[in-house]
């Protein structure tokens, strides 16, 4: 109700114990209680703490009946936030009274049935819940084991692919690489007994071709097998890919190494060889002229870390995600992630276009490895 007298809203039980009862209309009150509930009204709505109070209200053919009653100011943002007076109306028939407790009774009930329907599908949800999570968790140790068996495969097809490189390299060293030897040989003898300047001119050349099969066959060798690695450690042969590949390409090259140098295991050594090794070559087909490359070894206590930047063309960064690289047939980048994760190691590949290209790959080594006591 407003603070005049308005009937703002009723309820049901409402209309049913003042039957004259009309929303927007005033409460139909006796006449000489109107000024008596003026007043009442005006107390109760500076407050929202109940009042208790008594009211005269029209009851049809029975006239006027008395009805106790609690008031108390209330705001309801649905009646635009205008304070309004919350009138508790309680009849005197005990009729009335066992209806209202009825009434009460029935909603409390429903109250209870909701609930219980509630509970029983908050109930039925959390089964649910516990049903997905358990195949949640059986698939994700089933995505951990096929992980860690596709690794274990790869890892065996890696030193498998390793272990053939070798063989290779030792085979052409040892049998392809001696009958050069005695081709030159042969062809030297053959040319000291020649007369005829033509022969002559005609063997010095197959000499000439049968050097550059040499060289060719060499460097084919250490790509397949360093075997400065073995020699004489990482970083030299390291150093010594370094010089060939500037040698060869013409680009400046800066080796620099940081922390105590750290003998690391083959298998470690031969991916941070492989990884530079494709690195550079990515650099000689894609960087541009006037390139230069910079070359960092770093160790620490617990990795060593090979960063290998350029000033080249450089690409965007995004081409470095292995959906994009596969798709784009860049498996030389995704190549060098792959033998990385074999050894417990990480590549992250920086670039932007016209900004060069910066790779660095870390591998974490254990306190044996690394040479540091715990």
């Amino acid at each position: 109700m407003r603070r005049f007298g308005l009937v703002e809203d009723a309820n049901a039980a409402a209309f049913d114990r003042v039957p004259d009862l009309a929303v927007g209309l005033p409460l139909p009150v006796e006449g000489t209680q109107r000024e008596r509930m003026s007043r009442y009204l005006d107390l109760c709505s500076r407050t929202e703490n109940p009042i208790p109070g008594a009211l005269f209200v029209h009851a049809g053919a029975e006239g006027y009946r008395r009805h106790p009653c609690r008031g108390a100011r209330i705001v309801l943002r649905a009646y635009g936030g205008e304070p309004l007076v919350l009138l508790h109306l309680t009849p005197t028939s005990l009729e009335g009274r066992l209806r209202l407790l009825t009434d009460r009774l029935s909603d409390a009930r429903r109250v209870m049935q909701e609930r219980k329907r509630r509970e029983i599908e908050m109930q039925a949800l959390l089964a649910e819940r516990s049903r997905l999570l358990a195949h949640l968790e059986e698939d994700a140790q089933a995505r951990q084991r096929a992980e860690a068996e596709r690794d274990a495969v790869l890892s065996r097809l890696y030193r498998a692919g390793q272990d053939e490189r070798r063989r290779l390299a030792r085979d052409l060293h040892d049998h392809a690489g001696q009958q050069l030897v005695t081709l030159t040989f042969g062809l030297r003898k053959i040319a000291s007994r020649l007369s005829c300047p033509t022969a002559i001119h005609e063997v010095e050349q197959l000499l000439r071709h049968t050097q550059d099969i040499g060289q060719s066959l060499r460097r084919v060798t250490l790509e397949l097998r360093p075997a400065a690695l073995e020699e004489f450690g990482f970083v030299t042969a390291l150093r010594s890919l370094l010089d060939e590949w500037s040698r060869v390409t013409e680009i400046a090259t800066e080796f620099q190494i940081v922390g105590k140098e750290a003998d690391l295991p083959l298998e470690t050594a031969i991916t941070l060889y492989r990884l530079a090794q494709e690195a550079l070559t990515n650099v000689a087909k894609h960087a541009g002229p006037g390139v230069c490359v910079s070359i960092v070894l770093r160790f620490s206590a617990l990795q060593v870390t090979l960063t290998i930047d350029d000033n080249g063309r450089g690409f965007e960064a995004d081409e470095a995600l292995t959906s994009l690289l596969v798709s784009q047939g860049k498996l030389g980048l995704l190549g060098m992630r792959e033998r990385l994760s074999l050894v417990e190691g990480t590549l992250n590949i920086e670039a932007a276009p016209g900004k060069g290209t910066s790779i660095v790959a870390r591998i974490y080594l254990s306190a044996k490895e690394s040479g540091h006591a715990e």
